[in-house]
């Protein structure tokens, strides 16, 4: 369990106030807009960052009375990670495993199979693909199993197949520990995530379970309109769009039908994250 309690962190233009949370083991989804604080937050939960108020609590234990120990029990992948670019994959992993203080000498091993590495475990960093840097990233974090695994835009630069890859991977390893991932990629997340967590201008909009995340009155449509027709739609009330030979693929939020050849459809985590923006439009714009 992580346990976070009267969190500020301040800098210049931006303010991160977490009043009270509870991370417990499972997949949670940190979402929200570019600056609303996500990786800020991952950093304070990865110690990399020092709040300047409050308490993270990692088990019953706290960074001023055990940050070795809690360091070690975190793999944190943070976005745009940078990697030791001349030397070998394995010599990176071996050198983040020296760092980490890990002495479970198949640490390495274990990681470069879980991300497929084994082809190029010999090959210099500077020499991979983007795709390929992420997977050592994260296999970086991966490292001896850690109980808190912090992943900042983990999928980015990674194929189709690679992104399954992952996805499965972090399904069977958040059934007993702490995995928190930022993302804009929510759809990629829908069949495994337990909970989310939506920042919004540094302040926590929502944290609960995926179930209570897509409880909302609006209701979801989706069916084919033509171009001329989508200009009459309200973009706020858009989820989805997709182009086809014969028109345009929507998905939109409307209490009724908006066209009869929609049909209702079932809500999404990325529908409910465009369902909770438009609520909050819409208070915002009664004041």
């Amino acid at each position: 369990m992580i346990l976070i309690d009267q969190l500020t962190y301040a800098r210049k233009s931006f303010t991160l106030n977490v009043h009270h949370l509870q991370l417990n083991s499972g997949i949670t989804i940190l979402v929200g807009k570019n600056g609303a604080g996500k990786s800020t937050f991952l950093q304070l939960l990865a110690t990399a960052l020092k709040p300047h108020r409050g308490t993270i609590s990692y088990g019953r234990k706290t960074v001023s009375e055990a940050l070795p120990y809690i360091r070690k029990q975190i793999g944190f992948l943070p976005t745009g990670v940078e990697l030791y670019e001349e030397m070998k994959t394995k010599q990176f992993l071996n050198y983040m495993s020296e760092l980490k203080g890990i002495s479970n000498t198949k640490a390495v091993e274990a990681s470069i199979q879980a991300m497929n590495l084994a082809d190029v475990k010999k090959n210099k960093i500077k020499s991979l693909s983007q795709g390929m840097k992420q997977r050592v990233g994260i296999a970086q974090a991966l490292l001896d199993s850690p109980s808190f695994l912090l992943l900042d835009e983990p999928l980015n630069y990674l194929d189709s197949q690679e992104r399954k890859n992952v996805v499965s991977l972090l399904s069977r390893y958040g059934t007993n520990k702490i995995v928190l991932v930022a993302t804009h990629d929510l759809n990629e997340w829908e069949e495994i995530a337990d909970n989310i967590i939506w920042l919004s201008e540094g302040q926590v909009l929502f944290d609960g379970t995926v179930n209570c995340w897509k409880s909302n009155a609006i209701r979801v449509w989706q069916g084919k309109v033509k171009h001329t027709e989508v200009h009459g739609l309200d973009t706020n009330r858009i989820t989805y769009m997709k182009r086809v030979e014969d028109g345009i693929i929507v998905k939109y939020l409307s209490e009724s039908k908006p066209f009869k050849s929609f049909t209702l459809v079932s809500t999404s985590i990325e529908d409910a994250y465009f369902i909770r923006k438009y609520n909050a439009l819409l208070e915002h714009n009664q004041f």
